[in-house]
């Protein structure tokens, strides 16, 4: 949350000119419901097992650029689907950072900052680090501009996939 996971996806969308699309979006839609009211409803673990059968609904052929949710890290086998088809790109960005984004978020509080508060928020921040950390292929700092991060994992992409296409051969 608040990484620039959206603006960096967005750009390497328009860079690309790849297909891409996001769990979160897939499962929201597969509901009819927002990601808050599906969480209200079904609860967290229900979460994570329609994103899971939302990545496993993917066509890793399509060579998709694929945006997912912060918390899809706490699903080992979501984790190992990513892993296995495609680059895993972890946009690192230091706690003070994070929370100062989202201060000055527009359309107000997110639903995580109301129910955890901003000492339970920084918690599962912690928790979730060392699960990024081992989920990545790489690991991008997410502090500053966001256009020149959208290059940088472009690129970055591009050489790890022909190296995971050539490991695969």
């Amino acid at each position: 949350m608040a990484s620039g996971k959206s603006k960096v996806t967005a750009n390497l969308l328009a860079s690309t000119s790849r297909p891409g699309v996001s769990v979160d979006q897939m499962v929201a839609q597969k509901l009819g419901r927002s990601i808050s009211e599906i969480f209200e409803k079904h609860g967290q673990a229900s979460f994570r097992q329609m994103e899971l059968k939302a990545l496993a609904d993917l066509d890793p052929s399509r060579n998709l650029i694929v945006d997912t949710g912060g918390g899809i890290v706490e699903t080992p086998e979501a984790v190992a689907m990513l892993r296995a088809n495609g680059v895993v790109i972890w946009l690192d960005c230091p706690w003070e950072v994070v929370r100062a984004r989202l201060k000055k978020a527009p359309g107000g509080v997110r639903p995580l900052v109301g129910e955890l508060g901003w000492e339970g928020l920084e918690d599962l921040f912690r928790h979730r680090r060392p699960l990024y950390a081992a989920a990545a292929d790489f690991r991008l700092h997410s502090e500053g501009d966001l256009e020149n991060l959208s290059r940088t994992a472009m690129l970055r992409s591009i050489i790890w996939q022909r190296h995971f296409e050539k490991s695969k051969s």
